[in-house]
């Protein structure tokens, strides 16, 4: 099959699924508010939902031309289950507010559990892999808060994923994936035309860790972990540590518009300090506009899997 027809292919579903879903959200009214700009601006949430449509064109593509593996069917069914649950919630908190942490949890972690125990080299590490699938879709879902920030990490993160797969029987599943979220990238870089919402961001974390669980190697598992390193400092270090009671970043605005543009920390009226990943950055190198502290956040989390990847190249040498 010729990788780059299939890349590009799935890229123009998914960029048109994308604006079709972005129409509907629009006249459901389901619509985000654009934060971090001066004008209020309005843009379709929950467009994430979208990659379901490559996704799934994807995979009937392979399991028909290339590799019969009933695993991927699973694997999308798993996924979709991800997605459906934050299309709820992206749905419930315009209406009625956010569905509670239990709400999103427990459907997540039973999905993750029974995928697991099916694919698992031994049912012992079933919860131990159903928590790796878990971690995975949490920390992506908590990465967000400008424009192109998650979108924008999940495509390096799958590009690198891809690479790793390479000669595997995944690696066209993993192309397929990564084609899926550049066509949502199209939409949601600065200035952002959507928001991914929460059917964006499970339906990423989770299909990569449902990939990874579905080699059953080890040594993949823990390298991608490590690809998330920098969620693993935003939420644990910053958010948990500094901002505690509002980890979502809801009760106060998380950035200061400043007249010319630029986005900087706020005075907080307890002057106590509330840091995230781009926070951190800001407080680093100054006020700076929304696009360039995504592209610092997209540079280090490049360089971050380089080097991961890199380690997973000795440490196979090694071993092998």
């Amino acid at each position: 099959m010729n990788i780059t027809i299939l890349f590009a292919g799935i890229f123009f579903i998914s960029a048109a699924s994308v604006f079709f879903a972005a129409k509907k959200m629009k006249k459901m009214k389901v619509l985000g508010k654009d934060i971090n700009k001066q004008k209020e601006i309005f843009l379709p949430e929950a467009t994430g939902i979208a990659l379901l449509v490559p996704l799934w064109i994807g995979i009937f593509i392979i399991i028909a031309f290339e590799n019969f593996n009933t695993g991927f069917f699973v694997l999308g069914l798993a996924v979709s289950g991800y997605s459906i649950i934050g299309l709820l919630d992206d749905l419930k908190k315009k209406y009625r507010g956010s569905l509670s942490w239990k709400a999103r949890a427990i459907p997540v972690c039973l999905f993750s559990l029974a995928f697991s125990f099916l694919f698992a080299p031994h049912w012992a590490l079933a919860p131990l892999l159903a928590a790796y699938i878990v971690g995975l879709a949490a920390l992506q879902n908590t990465f967000a808060g400008l424009n192109g920030w998650e979108i924008g990490s999940g495509f390096i993160i799958s590009c690198f994923v891809a690479i790793l797969l390479v000669t595997t029987q995944f690696f066209l599943l993993a192309i397929v994936f990564s084609a899926a979220i550049l066509g949502l990238l199209f939409w949601n870089f600065f200035p952002a035309k959507v928001f991914p919402g929460d059917s964006g961001t499970l339906l990423m974390g989770g299909m990569i860790g449902c990939m990874l669980v579905l080699t059953a190697n080890m040594l993949l598992m823990a390298t991608v972990f490590m690809f998330y390193l920098p969620h693993l400092i935003d939420f644990f270090a910053l958010k948990l540590r500094t901002n505690k009671k509002d980890l979502s970043q809801k009760a106060i605005l998380p950035y200061a518009i400043l007249e010319n543009g630029k986005l900087g920390i706020p005075d907080y009226p307890d002057k106590k300090e509330r840091l995230d990943f781009a926070k951190l950055i800001i407080k680093i190198f100054g006020p700076m506009k929304e696009w360039q502290i995504a592209g610092i956040i997209w540079l280090i989390v490049f360089v971050n899997c380089l080097f991961w990847f890199l380690a997973f190249l000795f440490a196979r040498n090694i071993i092998w």
